[in-house]
């Protein structure tokens, strides 16, 4: 069981907490690129502190506070100068260290530029997002993770806003045994409401769920456990069928990247995703769905200057939840726990091995922080953070593993697909129904499909 005064300390990230003081020896993405081509400035939440994100007309990029140290406007409404931001009300310039250029409408000889000063934070761009370091200096390297750093293939950024603390999302990485039920069940229920369900006895949902039912008949059950490696972990599984010779056992899957990213997709796969939740303070988390394709030589890929984003709300036009996809069955997981779960009143099971993993990785990570020592994940070397590379298995490699719960999901998720208008919107079922260059992305996939059939 979780205190109240544990779980204190695992969730909060503001400044002097155990925890905030951990997250800010990392870099957070806190904007996508294509943000700051709409409005070069932008008003930034994160770790509970208020930043305002600008670009100048030289192009380069600052995090200062985002108020005036004259008379506290909002920073927001600045104006992008040459050499820095200039406040709307009485003309203080900035520039990217917090200092005060230029303080017009005082006396020539007035000093008070010289005794004041903003908060400010280090920022830099990898891979169309925006990232921030607020920590004690020498600050580290900004890790290059393998999707950030490459340089070919296809990206998009879908980004949502949770009304929840971070933990609760990163608590679900680590989960396996969700997907028959959020992203299957669930998924069912809310195509029945629709009015979208067929009534077949084979489609694959039924089959799926009968499939399950008997496994549960025959006393079939799944054993769940992490693979520590350098970035944080893999998660394995078993059924109680399988040998432990297993690769779904030996090799797990979806690395967790400390401290919240999560990889999913095989090596193989056209699509690989980073799923990220940064801590914009104690009840909010950005959500951002990194998505990453390499599509087989004979598929036109458009060069992209920029990497689009599109930021999604959680609610439809009716404002119901959106449900019929499958981060949203997740989102509505994380909040449906409220803005901090109250992990005093959980009864965890054998399912939650992975959880229980994570929270203590957490936990030691803050208490090396609070020794004085350096935590996993931090980079000071260029040479071995040219790009990093988590352990990501082939589909080839985890051949055999992976049944029951664990995938029971994707048996919906294809009827869906099988039962959508025209045959190529399966898109939808995932967030990518919401991804900026949809159409685009859809043209890619009918190539490789066509390209695949000419063999």
């Amino acid at each position: 069981m979780v205190t109240k005064e544990e779980n204190e300390l695992l969730t909060k990230v503001g400044a002097g907490t155990p925890c905030g003081t951990l997250m800010r020896r990392y870099w957070h993405p806190i904007a996508a690129s294509a943000e700051l081509l709409k409005n070069p400035v932008k008003k930034i939440r994160i770790l509970g502190e208020d930043l305002v994100l600008y670009k100048d007309r030289r192009g380069q990029l600052g995090l200062i506070g985002d108020r005036c140290l004259h008379r506290y406007m909002d920073l927001r409404f600045g104006i992008p100068e040459e050499t820095g931001l200039r406040c709307p009300y009485h003309g203080w310039l900035y520039d990217a260290t917090g200092r005060v250029l230029e303080t017009p409408l005082e006396p020539v000889d007035s000093h008070i530029k010289d005794h004041v000063r903003l908060r400010a934070g280090r920022v830099e761009e990898l891979g169309g997002l925006v990232w921030a370091y607020l920590g004690a200096e020498p600050a580290p390297l900004l890790p290059r993770w393998d999707l950030f750093a490459r340089e070919d293939g296809f990206r998009q950024i879908v980004t949502h806003t949770l009304p929840c603390n971070w933990l609760q999302v990163m608590e679900n990485r680590g989960d396996l045994g969700h997907g028959v039920y959020l992203h299957g069940r669930l998924f069912q229920y809310a195509l029945e409401r629709a009015g979208r369900l067929t009534d077949d006895p084979n489609a694959r949902y039924n089959a799926a769920m009968r499939q399950q039912a008997d496994r549960l008949r025959r006393g079939v059950h799944t054993r769940y456990r992490p693979i520590y490696n350098e970035y944080g972990f893999t998660k394995a599984s078993l059924e109680s069928d399988q040998s432990e010779d297993s690769p779904s056992w030996q090799m797990g899957m979806n690395p967790v990247l400390f401290p919240y990213i999560l990889h999913s997709g095989h090596r193989e796969r056209i699509r690989q995703v980073y799923q990220i939740g940064v801590p914009l303070d104690d009840t909010t988390t950005w959500h951002i769905s990194y998505h990453c394709y390499n599509f087989p030589p004979g598929v036109d890929v458009p060069k992209q200057e920029v990497v689009p984003h599109a930021e999604v709300p959680l609610k439809d036009e009716r404002g119901e939840y959106i449900l019929d996809y499958v981060l949203g069955q997740d989102m509505v997981a994380w909040y449906g726990q409220g803005e901090t779960t109250d992990r005093s009143q959980e009864h965890l099971g054998a399912s939650d091995e992975c959880l229980v993993a994570y929270r203590k990785l957490l936990r030691e990570q803050i208490d090396l922080v609070m020794e004085g020592g350096e935590p996993t994940n931090v980079f000071r070397d260029p040479a071995a953070n040219r790009r990093l590379e988590p352990p990501v298995p082939s589909q080839r490699e985890l051949r055999g593993g992976f049944a029951g719960a664990a995938g029971g999901g994707q048996y919906y998720r294809a009827n869906y697909h099988k039962a959508s208008e025209g045959g190529w919107t399966y898109l939808d079922d995932d967030v990518e129904r919401y991804a900026p260059d949809r159409e685009v992305l859809l043209d890619l996939y009918r190539q490789a499909e066509e390209g695949a059939q000419r063999g």
